[in-house]
């Protein structure tokens, strides 16, 4: 059975129509620090606060004082690599991030890396507004629509990548961010399968067309 946790990151929070899906998808909400600011403003309800707590405003504080909160002062993981550690702990394996990109770029970079740094331990996807963002692994397969953008972002060197059913195939080839990268591909067929030999390859799908 899958366990679905929504974590909210400090960051920009989605649209209302597309926040309202994903709540109502998860079976559990974890605030990652400053997350608990976006969740007080717009009348979500956490079941759990965790990070250092140095980014929570005093409103947040007063108004989810009866919410289980886990502090932790580990200086080596940021707030959000604490509330997917803990979110795992509570056997949780398919994890949405919303409010991971948006405002301070190094955060959105860094907070990346969460994915391949919980694999196979939990399955991560960051949403916003604009489209999802999810981890290869060795092998991945999905369904699309013909004519659907995606791109294929190396955060590590990745070698032996092979795609079907994108427009610009590759085979047994390598992307290196600053060398070759995969972005703005146009998915052919209803089916899609990358495969990732070695590294670590994110797969970001735009929702809709350009």
């Amino acid at each position: 059975m899958t366990n679905k946790a929504l974590i909210l990151a400090n960051g920009e929070p989605p649209k209302k129509q597309l926040l309202q899906s994903l709540l109502k998808d998860a079976r559990f909400i974890v605030c990652a620090d400053g997350g608990a600011n976006t969740a007080a403003k717009l009348g979500i309800q956490p079941n759990a606060i965790v990070g250092d707590l140095d980014s929570i405003h005093a409103e947040a504080l007063v108004k989810f004082h009866k919410i289980p909160t886990h502090e932790s002062a580990d200086e080596n993981s940021t707030d959000l690599e604490k509330a997917v550690a803990w979110t795992i702990q509570q056997q949780y394996d398919h994890i949405t991030i919303i409010g991971g990109f948006g405002k301070r770029l190094d955060h959105t970079v860094g907070n990346l890396g969460v994915m391949p740094k919980f694999y196979p331990d939990a399955i991560i996807r960051f949403i916003d507004d604009l489209g999802e963002v999810s981890y290869v692994g060795r092998h991945i397969s999905f369904e699309a629509k013909r004519g659907d953008i995606i791109s294929l972002i190396p955060l590590s060197r990745c070698e032996g990548v092979t795609t079907q059913g994108l427009q610009y195939a590759l085979d047994n080839e390598a992307l290196e961010l600053g060398v070759r990268e995969g972005t703005s591909n146009v998915v052919m067929s209803s089916s899609v399968s990358i495969k990732v030999k070695k590294g670590h390859l994110a797969l970001y799908k735009l929702f809709g067309k350009e």
